[in-house]
């Protein structure tokens, strides 16, 4: 946990190498399939960023609650922080655990946006859970009970335009530092 923590906050220190222009506002996360335990976040979250790179890319940048959670109970609570995934239009592989010979999980997920719709923006979120061991001995707070995969569906309502290198970090949102 405490090497997790340590990369999140390096991570978060250092300035993105693409810039996206986009705008922060609210993100709200549904439902469409979800055989988790415990099941993915849905509800509202604070404000998070969507944009476009200069290459055209789709740039979601969401809390970790919001990406990963919720966290298991007897893992303990997801800690604040941000994500940003530029889309390719292919699954992204994440390999979760800092042991090379015990991995905890192994995740693909892929954004896609869906359109516009009345000025918002519909995006989804697809994710698959693979190999789980939950008694991981990093014990990543988010890694669900079993495999599993999950869709929702994310409604984003665009608020003040902002650069992807100006988001400012707060506990589980962003604000526009410049």
């Amino acid at each position: 946990m405490k090497r997790l923590l340590a990369a999140l906050i390096l991570a978060s220190c250092q300035p993105v190498a693409e810039d996206a222009t986009g705008a922060i506002g609210p993100m709200v996360f549904e439902t469409l399939e979800d055989d988790c335990r415990p099941h993915r976040f849905t509800g509202t979250t604070g404000n998070l960023f969507v944009g476009t790179s200069s290459g055209g890319r789709l740039v979601v940048s969401s809390s970790l609650n919001a990406f990963w959670g919720p966290g298991r109970e007897d893992a303990g609570a997801l800690i604040a922080g941000s994500r940003t995934d530029f889309a390719t239009g292919n699954d992204v592989e994440l390999v979760l655990g800092g042991e090379p010979s015990r991995r905890c999980a192994t995740m693909r997920y892929r954004w896609t946006e869906l359109g516009v719709d009345g000025g918002t923006r519909l995006l989804e979120l697809k994710q698959l859970w693979l190999a789980v061991d939950p008694g991981c001995p990093e014990a990543y707070a988010h890694v669900p009970e079993r495999d599993c995969s999950s869709t929702r569906r994310v409604t984003f309502t665009p608020g003040p335009s902002c650069r992807l290198q100006c988001l400012t970090p707060t506990a589980d949102d962003f604000a526009c530092g410049c």
